[in-house]
């Protein structure tokens, strides 16, 4: 018994890690001296990849669906893509792996039998209490950086960080992501 509550308890924490991976933390940040109005065009900078020893996330795919995103979203605020740019799109990718506590549930995995008042005194079982357990999984944080090419200066940022669970399904959670992170730049879509 206890070993299939430990099972269950691992199934349901690693069905949240799941979850979570199709959520993406995002923040963004600007110059609020800058007139984005005045940007209408924009080209891609040097793509910093950073994956530590994982080669999993370093892909000339991952880097082109990115560009693909973020390249359609400005495109649906009246920019194009030009050798001449008032905007160089600079893109920045970085995985870590990290130990994470995870709540295993209310009742733990111990066994207790007992009596309880929601059944007019029934016997239940009751599992002795909240337990958690560690889990190492990677995070991905990938940022984008729109640099004014007339003064130098970076005027927006955005950085969308989430846990990953591998190459499947990272195209969705990247459009998910930078779509998210889009949606707060100072110029609404066309």
């Amino acid at each position: 018994m206890k070993t299939v509550v430990k099972i269950l308890g691992m199934a349901f924490g690693l069905l949240g890690a799941t979850v979570l991976t199709s959520f993406a933390q995002v923040t963004t940040d600007r110059d609020k001296s800058a007139d984005f109005n005045q940007y209408h065009t924009f080209n891609w900078g040097d793509t910093d990849v950073k994956t530590g020893p994982n080669p999993v996330y370093q892909s000339d795919l991952i880097t082109r669906s990115i560009r693909d995103n973020v390249g359609y979203e400005l495109s649906r605020r009246g920019l194009t893509q030009s050798d001449n740019p008032d905007l160089q799109v600079v893109v920045h990718t970085y995985t870590e792996r990290k130990n994470q506590r995870v709540y295993n549930g209310p009742y733990g995995g111990y066994p207790y039998y007992g009596w309880g008042w929601g059944m007019r005194y029934a016997p239940f079982m009751y599992y002795g209490g909240p337990s958690y357990y560690n889990q190492t999984m990677t995070e991905g944080t990938m940022v984008i950086d729109f640099v004014d090419t007339h003064t130098g200066h970076l005027v927006w940022r955005g950085v969308a960080q989430s846990p990953l669970s591998g190459a499947r399904g990272l195209d969705r959670l990247i459009a998910r992501g930078v779509h998210k992170m889009m949606k707060r730049y100072p110029v609404a879509e066309a």
